[in-house]
């Protein structure tokens, strides 16, 4: 699979990531998940050739880097770890995760996820989402020390604004950016993915295939659970008029003998600025299918019209 220099850093990344956060999620979130099936997906897409792989502590409260952990025994030489700090375990199943970027909170995170983890190092350590109530330059200083301690190999963020990004660079290296980004949801290319190119950053969009709804499995007939019944995407005329547009997709997606999942993979993937698309998996067949979204490329003519597909919907 093709590499890509990420950002300004050293690191070599596949075209495509792994996320992860299916497979530390519950019941509630993300339907069953199978440990087994986790550990061979992430196998499976190490043998695929994606070495990428996105978790998070708050994915499954650590379940999620413990599978990623012990699905890399004996392979971590072919892996990049990506896995975030900065949102805590809530007290109760009815609370949010506090976000918290202090740098003593830094500190305890970074070295129980590298316990669980199974590693001496993580790759790139990324902020989860902004702290407002932690001096930017108090939590750089801390990530930083990590950097020179060689616990990590490379800082970014994750939902942070330009602003909030263009604050934590005045105190170190942010060398990627993790946005919401798909072709049901473009913004990032308006600004922030515009704000990485300029400065040497890499992008690495998460939820690509919009919780599936880019996967083309869902009618209006279909059974909806967990993050899938929140999501405003899979309500009322809006669901409606998402499952047209998929129709459509499809249409564009049989021309290259793809299914329309990959069709949305590689919208993403080969968009200006964008280094790797993160795609969640269950099972080693989801990532066998996400695989063939990268390796090819859509026409001017097509990306062209789907992007009047998605202005007209």
């Amino acid at each position: 699979m093709e590499r890509r220099r990420l950002g300004d850093s050293e690191l070599e990344v596949s075209a495509l990531a792994l996320g992860t956060w299916a497979m530390g999620a519950t019941v509630e979130t993300w339907g069953c998940v199978d440990d087994g099936e986790s550990i061979a997906s992430i196998q499976e897409a190490l043998d695929c050739g994606i070495n990428l792989i996105d978790t998070a502590p708050i994915y499954g409260l650590g379940h999620s880097e413990e599978i990623v952990g012990k699905a890399i025994q004996g392979r971590r030489d072919e892996v990049l770890l990506a896995t975030k700090c900065g949102l805590l375990f809530p007290k109760s199943e009815n609370e949010l995760p506090p976000r918290c970027l202090a740098p003593e909170s830094i500190l305890r995170e970074c070295e129980a996820s590298l316990r669980r983890l199974r590693t001496e190092y993580i790759d790139l350590y990324q902020c989860h989402w902004p702290d407002p109530d932690v001096p930017v330059r108090e939590t750089m200083g801390a990530l930083t020390a990590l950097l020179e301690q060689g616990k990590i190999r490379a800082l970014g963020v994750s939902n942070f604004g330009i602003e909030e990004i263009a604050s934590a660079r005045e105190f170190g290296p942010i060398c990627a950016s993790q946005p919401a980004f798909s072709i049901l949801q473009p913004r990032a290319a308006q600004d922030l993915i515009p704000y990485c190119i300029e400065h040497d950053m890499g992008v690495l969009p998460y939820s690509p295939l919009a919780k599936g709804l880019l996967t083309g499995k869902f009618d209006e007939d279909s059974k909806l659970e967990g993050v899938r019944t929140r999501d405003p995407e899979f309500i009322g005329a809006r669901y409606r008029r998402n499952l047209s547009l998929v129709a459509s997709l499809k249409e564009i997606a049989q021309r290259y003998d793809k299914t329309v999942a990959q069709l949305a993979i590689n919208w993403t993937a080969n968009h200006p600025g964008v280094t790797a698309p993160i795609v969640g998996a269950k099972r080693p067949s989801q990532v066998i299918e996400n695989a063939g979204g990268v390796g090819w490329t859509l026409t001017d003519e097509d990306r062209a019209r789907i992007d009047e597909l998605v202005r007209d919907t």
